[in-house]
């Protein structure tokens, strides 16, 4: 079987778009080829399926079946940088909304509509080291503010709380530097990412929680690059994007033996 990849880079988290084709059942063999290539980088693989929605130009599905901020914000860019567009709306894996993704096609930035998290719980190892958890539709993140990078702790609240949900990310947030660690069940996989969309939108989310109502910004410096994230908060209501920049490469072929 042959398929065509469209490698994105929004903030060094490496994306690989499959571009359509690829039967649902051969999904999870075509993720691990991408994966195993070390040629391209890829930190996540998303496929290109039919929309189910009217007035969406296109949906992407991750591997695992979460939801990925700078995954939908990619494929809106490629869809966007085909049509010769500004702006367009996508589906994506994770949540039932429409997305609405704008595009500087010159500047090479996207920014793209965010599902906002659903409900706030706290969890943590004991009643020292209680974090609050951003619950989403497609992915949960643990938000430890004001606490370094450190991949042993990430991997311990991944093994105690991740496992109850699809996806689970742990984001260490000092200041403006956010460091994410992301684990997904489907294919039982944990990634120190060098950028988070879902996890930069859950951190500002829970940031935004002690604002007064208006229009805040956030500039996160995460390993790959930054990801800037705008919340619009009103009355306990809140609206959001991700953006940043974002670049993609030449399409790449690729096959495996039937």
């Amino acid at each position: 079987m042959k398929w065509t990849v469209v490698m994105a880079d929004p903030a060094g988290n490496r994306t690989a778009i499959v571009r359509s084709g690829v039967p649902a059942s051969r999904r999870q063999e075509v993720a691990e080829a991408i994966m195993a290539d070390e040629s391209l980088r890829a930190e996540q693989v998303g496929f290109e399926t039919r929309p189910r929605y009217g007035g969406s130009l296109g949906r992407l599905e991750m591997a695992g079946g979460e939801f990925c901020g700078n995954a939908a914000r990619s494929y809106g860019y490629l869809l966007c940088k085909e049509k010769g567009i500004d702006h367009c709306k996508i589906e994506m894996s994770g949540t039932r909304e429409q997305l609405e993704v704008i595009c500087d096609l010159e500047r090479e930035t996207a920014a793209g509509q965010m599902p906002m998290p659903e409900r706030l719980e706290m969890a943590g190892e004991d009643a020292d080291g209680i974090y609050p958890l951003v619950i989403s539709r497609g992915i949960t993140h643990m938000i430890c503010e004001g606490r370094e990078f450190d991949e042993a702790f990430a991997r311990r609240m991944i093994d105690k709380f991740g496992k109850n949900y699809s996806a689970f990310g742990v984001q260490f947030v000092n200041g403006e530097g956010l460091v994410p660690v992301v684990y997904v069940a489907a294919s039982d996989s944990v990634c120190c990412e060098s950028s988070c969309g879902s996890g930069s939108l859950a951190a500002a989310w829970f940031l935004a929680r002690n604002e007064k109502d208006g229009f805040h910004s956030y500039n996160f410096e995460e390993p790959g690059g930054v990801i800037v994230v705008n919340i619009a908060k009103r009355q306990g209501r809140y609206a959001g994007t991700v953006g940043g920049k974002l670049t993609l490469e030449e399409p790449v072929q690729m096959e495996t033996d039937d």
